[in-house]
């Protein structure tokens, strides 16, 4: 499986990210119609809109803060120490990034004629994409029992994938602004795995996904 914290996978999260930043958004093509289509799917199918409505909010600032929090007592309980410092500055680092690039780039959201919950910030990158793609997939790679940790990351970045498009469906975003999302979320948890093996925190090691070992702590 892939390393997240190689250089060419890093480089590579980092150009996606730059990318959607740059070309996505109300003047893109690619953007627009896909909004329109996902309109033309909420129009006649409130249940399924509102079905939706419930699932995106596994994504929010709510239940991913509370579930990373959650992992690193659970891991503070194992006297995983360091992992645990580890995974709570993932999340609190993935969040007030996101708040600030939200700010720097200033994208505005899609005209919107539906939702009485529209977010009041602006649009890139998708902060429940990136939220739910970082937090749910360093607690695969750090909290996981080895044996289950291919499972538990297929898991993590299903449910990101799904979380996302949750949020093109509901109108709330552009498409670039998930797939920018989801780099941003994979590049810090790369940028997490790195240093943890520098600091000592976890062991270096050739698939720190790959179940031939766990990502030990040192503490």
């Amino acid at each position: 499986m892939t390393n997240f914290s190689r250089p060419s996978v890093l480089l590579a999260l980092t150009a996606i990210f730059a990318l959607a930043a740059l070309i996505g958004g109300p003047g893109n093509p690619f953007d627009v119609t896909l909004n329109n289509w996902a309109a033309g799917l909420r129009q006649p199918n409130p249940q399924l809109t509102s079905l939706i409505v419930i699932l995106t909010q596994f994504g929010s600032i709510y239940a991913t803060v509370g579930l990373g929090l959650a992992s690193c007592a659970w891991l503070a309980f194992r006297r995983r120490f360091r992992v645990a410092t580890l995974l709570a500055a993932l999340v609190i680092v993935e969040r007030l990034s996101v708040d600030g690039l939200k700010l720097a780039i200033s994208r505005p959201r899609p005209d919107l004629e539906l939702l009485p919950l529209m977010p009041g910030s602006f649009s890139y990158p998708s902060g429940h994409s990136a939220n739910s793609m970082a937090v749910f997939t360093a607690i695969a790679l750090l909290a996981a029992p080895p044996a289950w940790r291919r499972l538990a990351l297929a898991i993590a970045i299903a449910l990101g994938l799904v979380i996302g498009m949750t949020r093109i469906f509901l109108g709330v975003h552009w498409p670039s602004d998930v797939i920018g999302g989801w780099a941003w979320g994979l590049l810090l948890v790369g940028l997490m795995l790195e240093a943890g093996r520098r600091s000592g925190a976890i062991e270096a090691q050739h698939d720190v996904i790959g179940g031939h070992l766990p990502p030990a702590s040192q503490d």
